[in-house]
Order: C-alpha cells, then structure tokens, then sequence
C-alpha cells in the first residue's frame, strides 16, 4: 500500500467513527431535542433562543480559530487534532447525562459549545494537514471522498436519533454515550497519521517566531483584494444559510404536525445523505475551476432551497419541506468542498492556516448573530400575529440571494482581469 493510500485509509477511518458523535451535535438534532426535552422548563422565547445558540454553535465557536493557529505552531498537528477530537466525544458523552430541567438546559448548551470549539479547531488545523498531503489536483476528490463515507454516517445517526425521540424520548442517553464512546476510536486513531514533510514544518514554524494574532490575519483581507472580495461574498451567503434552521426548526414544531424523525429527516438527515450522492459532482467543479467560478454556480442551490423552505411554509405543504431538503443537501454537499478548500486558491506562498483562519473567523462572527437574527425576526413576526413567522424566511432568502448575486459579480470581475 502506498503511502497516500495510508494517510487517505486513516483519514477515512477517523473521520467516519468522529461522524456518529458530529451528527449528534449538529443544529438539527440538538434543536429537535431542545425544543422537545425542556418545553414548559423555561419561557418559549428563552427556549426559541437555546434553539438558536444550538444551531449557531457549529459556526460562533469558530472566532476562536485564530488561537488553534497560535497553539499548533510549531507543534505535531495530527496530535492536536486528535486531542480535540476527543474533547468533542467526552462532552457528547456529558450531554447524555443532562436532566431535563433548567439547570440541564445549561449544561447542555456549555457541552454543546465546548464541543463546537474544540471542532473549529479541528477544521482550522485540519486544513493545513490536508494541504501537505495532498496535492492541489486530487485534493477535492480526497476531500469528497472523506466526506462522501462521513456524511452517510452522520444521516444514519440523525435517523436513529430522531427514531429513538419518537420512540422513547428518554433512551437518548444511551444513544449519546454509545456515539460518544464509539468516537473516540476514531478520535484516538488521528494521532497516528502521517504527515507530509511534518518535521521540517516543525522547524520551519520554531524558527518563524511570527506572532499571529487577529489584527494581523485580517490584514490579509486588505492586501488580498481578491481574497477579500470572496470573504465578502462568502459572509453574505453565509449569513442568510445560517440565519434560517433556527426558525425553521421552531415552525416545524409549533405549526405543523410532523414527527420528531420527520423533523429531524427535514433539517439533518436528508440533507446529510445527499452529500455522498452529490459531492463528488462538486470536487469536479472545483478541481477544474477557480473557487469564484464555482460558487457563483454553487451558490444557488441554497437561494433554491429556501425558496422551497418558504414556499412549504406559505401553503403548508409538508413534502415541500423534504424537497427543499433534498436541494438544501445538494447546496451542503457542495459547501463541504468550497468551504475546506476554497480559501486556497488565494494562498499563494503565504501560510495556508491563516487564510483559513480568517475564513472560519468570519464564519463565527456571521453564526454568532445570523441565528439569532433569525429566530428573532420570528419571534418579532409571531407577537404582531400569530402564524406571521411563516414568512420568517423571506430574511434569510434575501440575503443568501444577494450572496449569489456578489459570487457571479465577482466571478465576472476575476475574467476580466479587474479583480
């Protein structure tokens, strides 16, 4: 077996074992369980809220990424990873021991966010292994590879989660000690990767005694205009993406009467099971494009989603729901590939970790006020009139619209040479 085989064989080991833990925290399932375990705890409105910081932490968490850059400096990368990775399963496996009270709805919220944070890490340190070994030509087909098999794990955890609610909503304790534990294989398996020329990086980052710190990485934006036109773009699209779950979480549980699976399928499940079937479409398009290219196609496949969202909301048509799911998936299996590797057609030279930095800085900066944007602007709607949140999501599908609108700019610009 070759060596790149090797590392591809243990990055597939890792990260599918790590997806059974991830399904279980992402937004849809954490906000399905909150807004179902702790109903008549706290006020709707501090509930609503707690679904909004559920959904958001997978992004907000991300503002510390710019400390994982100072921490790995200099340091084995594929171990820190695995340390993180491992502070990812334990606080899943915390989670399983919450009572449902309002004392378990904080804890809760503390393990899902320390869990988040420790994952931003992960992405931020995990870009820059990615980028030694593999080469820029394969690195969308390896990336879509790993995601492909993880993907279809994470939507058979949400399937079982939102099977096991509906079932006996008390059985998710086990569920979450049985993937947290099940993680940590994986977990402790990434410190045994190799990576490429990893020794002469070390000596290479101890000898740069270069400080970075959050003032210096967002210099880049300045001196990269390109780079930070895309981080412009990528923020308004991002902005509406992470604005609507929260609200459609809510509006699924209080104006329809789908199951708690139903839900889950609709906000997790589904869309996590189309990325295998449609990301390597993805990886194509990127490893033959510039990223500009490729999102100012990609980009509206989120603007169609959330016109299905809303139009499921208008007329309550509940297969509206699962087929803008459906799109949503095709939308996110695309996001999985721009977004690990989009940053590095800007790179150049430069350290690849701080531009992904940025990147994920700035998602944290959008999760932290785009979800509760959303779910307020729903609440907002719903106090003039009840049943007005149904037209919560036009917010959302605005911006995400003009996001798409700068991509193709942009990209247009990026021909012409007047970028």
């Amino acid at each position: 077996m070759s060596l790149l085989a090797s590392r591809i064989r243990r990055e597939l080991s890792s990260w599918t074992s790590l997806a059974f833990s991830l399904a279980l925290l992402e937004g849809g399932v954490a906000g399905v369980l909150i807004k179902n375990g702790f109903s008549g705890q706290v006020s709707d409105w501090l509930l609503n809220l707690c679904v909004a910081i559920a959904t958001g932490a997978p992004f907000y968490s991300n503002l510390v990424s710019f400390i994982w850059v100072k921490i790995s400096h200099g340091k084995n990368k594929a171990v820190i990873v695995s340390n993180l990775a491992m502070l990812c399963c334990f606080a899943t496996i915390g989670m399983s021991q919450i009572s449902f009270d309002a004392l378990g709805l904080v804890v809760l919220i503390i393990l899902l966010v320390i869990a988040r944070v420790c994952w931003s890490g992960i992405l931020t340190i995990r870009s820059a292994i990615w980028r030694d070994n593999y080469p820029r030509h394969i690195r969308g087909k390896v990336t879509a590879k790993l995601a492909t098999l993880a993907a279809f794990l994470m939507s058979i955890a949400a399937i079982s989660a939102g099977w096991i609610l509906d079932w006996k909503f008390e059985a998710f304790s086990w569920l979450y000690a049985g993937f947290g534990f099940l993680s940590l294989v994986g977990a402790w398996q990434y410190r045994y990767l190799s990576v490429r020329h990893h020794h002469k990086r070390i000596v290479d980052e101890k000898t740069n005694q270069q400080k970075v710190s959050f003032v210096d990485m967002f210099r880049l934006l300045k001196e990269n205009r390109p780079f930070g036109k895309y981080m412009l773009a990528m923020f308004t699209l991002g902005s509406g993406n992470l604005m609507f779950m929260a609200p459609l979480i809510v509006f699924l549980n209080e104006h329809t009467e789908l199951s708690k699976i139903s839900q889950i399928l609709i906000t997790t499940a589904i869309p996590l099971a189309l990325i295998p079937l449609a990301v390597n479409w993805w990886a194509k398009l990127l490893d033959g494009n510039h990223v500009f290219r490729f999102r100012a196609i990609h980009s509206w496949g989120f603007v169609f989603a959330l016109l299905l969202f809303n139009l499921a909301q208008v007329t309550n048509m509940s297969v509206l729901f699962f087929i803008g799911a459906v799109f949503y998936g095709f939308a996110i299996s695309g996001g999985v590939i721009g977004w690990n590797l989009g940053h590095n057609d800007f790179v150049g030279k430069a350290r690849p970790m701080d531009y992904m930095a940025v990147h994920v800085t700035l998602t944290g900066i959008r999760g932290l006020f785009a979800p509760l944007i959303g779910i307020s602007f729903y609440q907002w709607l719903e106090s003039n009139q009840a049943g007005l949140g149904q037209f919560a999501l036009l917010l959302p599908l605005t911006i995400t619209s003009i996001g798409g609108i700068l991509f193709v700019t942009f990209d247009r610009q990026r021909v012409k040479g007047k970028l």
